[in-house]
């Protein structure tokens, strides 16, 4: 039965024993659907897995449906990157949203995953639906448009992505947001990342002070990960569990997501390092970080 091998680090990986559905590229990436018995489908770019379909619902309830249950009445969201689509999968149960915009640069992977997974056909179906193929930040300077959630789901800083974790572009996510408007990101792990995990963290707190954090297993990536959410004013968990109720009633429930991840306090290693490593991201000096990796590390 075919191995498939993903460097995490350039001395620490995982190994998937199954099969591989599909290799090829886009015009932008190397991708791969790889299946094994414990995650079913997973996706790949340029090395790194992405999601699997065991626990997608893990990664977008704390990415995508945080951000909206914590808001009184979410009309639109604009999802930046999310090119797996499962970001929209999820934000479609929001009945309130009157608006669902995805900007995406990569194609060739919503394509994909529009062919192989019938819940995405099905969640682009949805006539709230709109995605822009391009670079999302080139159109947020292009358009004044404000939301009431913002979507940050990117692949890791590397590369083109490095640019949409800088100081500058947090500062026009800032812009983009209505005065309510929460914004949610995914902060890497801080064991194995600390210089990744500081760095996106001091980034993101220097332009939005009130943030809430969740740290979550994430099985498919084999360690700890981490949410947070931020917004002009505190965010409440009472209108979370609130609307979480709501919802229930509905006939919608979100079984891979707890709010009292968000009461968890940070142990000394992690203040440790945000207190010893890492640095602001700008325009002028991204962070990359896999610049120091070895290049099978990214593939």
């Amino acid at each position: 039965m075919p191995v498939k091998t993903e460097w995490t680090t350039n001395t620490f990986g995982h190994v998937y024993k199954g099969r591989s559905l599909f290799k090829g590229k886009t015009p932008f990436q190397t991708m791969e659907i790889f299946k094994d018995q414990t995650f079913g489908t997973m996706l790949f770019l340029d090395g790194k897995i992405q999601i699997s379909y065991g626990d997608e619902n893990r990664y977008h309830q704390y990415l995508v449906s945080a951000p909206l249950l914590a808001h009184k009445n979410p009309e639109s969201i604009c999802i930046i990157g999310g090119g797996d689509c499962f970001a929209i999968e999820e934000a479609v149960k929001f009945k309130s949203l009157k608006r669902i915009l995805m900007l995406e640069i990569d194609k060739g992977v919503v394509d994909f995953c529009r062919k192989n997974y019938p819940a995405i056909e099905k969640c682009l179906r949805d006539k709230r639906v709109e995605i822009v193929y391009g670079d999302a930040r080139q159109w947020m300077e292009k358009n004044s448009n404000a939301f009431d959630a913002l979507i940050i789901d990117l692949t890791e800083p590397h590369g083109p992505s490095k640019m949409l974790y800088t100081r500058e572009f947090y500062r026009l996510c800032k812009k983009r947001l209505k005065q309510k408007g929460i914004i949610a990101i995914h902060t890497d792990n801080y064991y194995l990342f600390p210089e990744s995990f500081a760095t996106i963290y001091k980034t993101f707190h220097s332009v939005f002070p009130n943030i809430l954090t969740a740290r979550v297993d994430m099985p498919c990536f084999g360690m700890g990960w981490t949410y947070r959410m931020a917004s002009a004013s505190p965010i409440s968990l009472k209108v979370i569990d609130g609307n979480i109720r709501k919802l229930k009633k509905q006939g919608i429930t979100f079984d891979q997501f707890t709010p009292s991840l968000y009461l968890v306090q940070p142990t000394h290693e992690e203040l440790n390092v945000l207190k010893k490593r890492g640095r602001l991201s700008t325009d002028r000096k991204p962070f990359d970080k896999f610049a120091k990796m070895e290049k099978y590390v990214t593939r």
